[in-house]
């Protein structure tokens, strides 16, 4: 039986607490982030890629005719939303690159751990009569596949 092994490392307690602390440098240093409630989000007017030559356009537009904007129009209020919006793309981007590997990463070792465990379970269920305290063992762990029953009734086939 050929083996997984997608993922082979270890994360020094230093290095998680490195990373850990420079990703609050960064929420830190970007102290103005939303934490949005979903209803606020299905509030909002949702400006995605296809709205970037409008804003751009519009942007031009404010700027080299600010007459054209009503009194109450705060000019400068857009042009510091519009440029944040283009400033924060790129972070944007970055982390959810990171975020993705990281998902990736830990959805393959979280395979890898299961992949294994399951061998684990096989090798129980093989030697829980000759090995003293392996019924106990073979039960509890027989026990996450009982509850894992699947909708039409059926059990999911282990090893």
């Amino acid at each position: 039986m050929a083996r997984q092994n997608l993922v082979s490392a270890v994360l020094a307690e230093e290095t998680k607490a490195d990373v850990l602390s420079k990703l609050a440098s960064v929420r830190k240093s970007l102290g103005f982030l939303l934490t949005l409630q979903p209803d606020q989000v299905q509030s909002l007017f949702k400006a995605g890629n296809g709205f970037s030559v409008f804003l751009e356009k519009a942007y031009n537009v404010a700027n080299d005719h600010p007459d054209i904007l009503p009194p109450v129009f705060d000019l400068e209020e857009f042009r510091r939303d519009y440029q944040l919006s283009k400033d924060l793309t790129p972070i944007l981007d970055a982390a959810n690159q990171l975020a993705d590997s990281l998902r990736d990463t830990q959805t393959a070792v979280n395979s890898d751990a299961v992949t294994e465990a399951l061998e684990v379970y096989h090798a129980v269920k093989l030697n829980r009569d000759r090995v003293p305290g392996l019924n106990v063992a073979a039960d509890e762990l027989g026990d996450f596949f009982r509850k894992a029953r699947r909708p039409n009734g059926t059990i999911p086939k282990t090893l």
